[in-house]
């Protein structure tokens, strides 16, 4: 006995607008998860501008505090207690090293002060504030060179 076994058998398609979506949907998760698990290469500071200061040519030690209190090392966040740690093994390495503190003009003054202190108690007088060169003052606490 013979069976007559006929499938009606459609024609398979492979839609592309679904498979353009899921690729981009999974290009995008390993663009955020790269972005995510890139290391911050820098801190962005603001620093206020000086018309006074020498520019430093020495052995230094970054720390910056940005504008909501945190305080890194060479762009490596850390608490008050690494901190102290960290710059006691600098000075004990680098006798005559300065420790360079960077803060911006919107951070809060206490934060800095705290950290500008905490320095001081570690390095002593090997402590200075980062500022950018600006022009020199003509306000009312400023001198003027005149010939009379």
């Amino acid at each position: 006995m013979k069976l007559n076994q006929e499938f009606a058998t459609e024609e398979v398609r492979i839609e592309l607008i679904p498979l353009i979506d899921v690729i981009f949907c999974i290009l995008t998760f390993f663009l955020l998860a790269a972005l995510q698990l890139t290391r911050q290469q820098a801190i962005n500071v603001d620093l206020p501008k000086a018309s006074t200061g020498k520019p430093q040519s020495q052995d230094m030690l970054l720390v910056s505090v940005n504008d909501v209190g945190k305080t890194f090392i060479e762009q490596q966040a850390v608490n008050a207690v690494e901190l102290e740690k960290f710059v006691r093994r600098y000075h004990q390495v680098n006798p005559r090293g300065v420790v360079v503190l960077y803060a911006p003009k919107e951070a809060r003054y206490n934060d800095v002060v705290q950290v500008l202190d905490l320095l001081r108690e570690v390095g002593g007088d090997r402590v200075a504030l980062a500022t950018l060169p600006g022009a020199p003052q003509t306000g009312p606490g400023a001198t003027t060179n005149t010939n009379t």
